[in-house]
């Protein structure tokens, strides 16, 4: 078990065999939450409020690596959020606890009634809200009923949330916003969140060419990130500062892709941040996506490669606000 105190809330990784978490008393919204959308964001309020009128710690639990990541471990990288920027994402919703659970081999061979007598309590449980699609144990075998059938005995209840709809009747999913960010539509990504999707990391050191051409670039690595569209979007950049909002820095423009001009194939964001010109290498960033521009495509050389960026910056210049717009 490791609990870490460096963020604005309380974030604990327990796994299956590790002691008790002592005098909790939760009431936790449980689920995936990748991308904490307005779904998620539904389910964890409704825990939050229980919690404010019944004396219990507001929580969420959620699980590390995700199940699809465990069980699916060749497929393409689908994560809406990393690890860190969930977390502040979550420490948004007035939570005081966050909860990883560590989804191994042990969780996978774990029933669902274990998980109800033994691990339920091990986390401090006394009230669990989840999706009415939420289900546990080897093989998927229990539900929300399941809880309040076998809970009773450790004084642990249950409460289905029925799935948030948009104005469509369409449920909200993790599904449906990577498909739309995968079709180079953000906004309708940013409508089923209910905040902008971003690509988040550590600021690493490039091969600099953008230096070269009047546009240096802060170069991010998209790890098992979704690869949203290829190509150039406005976006608007935080620095991730411990607070849950994080601290802009400046609006910009960023190529998402393999850069086919000069013939790579890994997937950066690189951004040119406009009016910009501190030293951002090694710092967390936030680079948070407002509109697409136009498709990644492969240019005869530097010189119609700098003319292309140029317009580019002026187009997002254009879309973005003159001032600080925190999503």
């Amino acid at each position: 078990m490791k609990q870490d105190d460096s963020t604005f809330v309380n974030v604990i990784d327990w796994a299956v065999g590790d002691p008790a978490l002592r005098d909790m008393r939760l009431s936790a919204a449980i689920g995936n939450f990748d991308g904490v959308h307005r779904g998620h964001q539904k389910v964890i309020q409704a825990a939050c409020i229980h919690a404010a009128t019944h004396d219990l710690t507001p929580a969420v639990i959620t699980f590390d690596p995700h199940p699809r990541e465990f069980f699916r471990q060749d497929d393409i990288p689908f994560h809406l959020a990393d690890r860190h920027e969930k977390d502040r994402l979550l420490g948004q919703l007035a939570v005081d606890q966050i909860i990883h659970v560590t989804f191994d081999d042990a969780l996978r061979r774990t029933d669902a009634k274990v998980f109800v007598t033994d691990i339920l309590p091990a986390l401090g449980v006394v009230q669990l809200f989840a999706g009415s699609d939420f289900a546990f144990g080897h093989g998927r075998g229990g539900d929300i009923d399941t809880i309040n059938e076998i809970g009773r005995m450790a004084h642990i209840s249950a409460t289905t949330v029925p799935l948030l709809v948009d104005d469509n009747s369409i449920i909200i999913s993790s599904s449906r916003i990577r498909a739309a960010l995968q079709a180079g539509a953000p906004e309708h990504a940013a409508a089923m969140l209910g905040h902008d999707w971003a690509i988040s990391g550590i600021v690493q050191t490039g091969d600099k060419r953008g230096r070269t051409i009047g546009f240096p670039t802060a170069n991010i690595s998209l790890g098992n990130l979704l690869h949203p569209a290829f190509g150039v979007y406005a976006v608007q950049v935080f620095e991730d500062n411990g607070t849950s909002d994080g601290q802009f820095i400046a609006n910009g423009v960023a190529n998402i892709g393999i850069r086919p001009t000069f013939e790579t194939r890994d997937v950066l964001c690189e951004t040119h941040l406009f009016d910009y010109d501190g030293d951002i290498y090694g710092r967390r960033l936030s680079v948070r996506l407002k509109s697409f521009l136009r498709a990644e495509r492969k240019f005869s050389g530097l010189e119609e490669l700098k003319v292309q960026i140029a317009k580019d910056a002026a187009d997002a210049r254009q879309i973005l606000p003159a001032t600080q717009k925190i999503a």
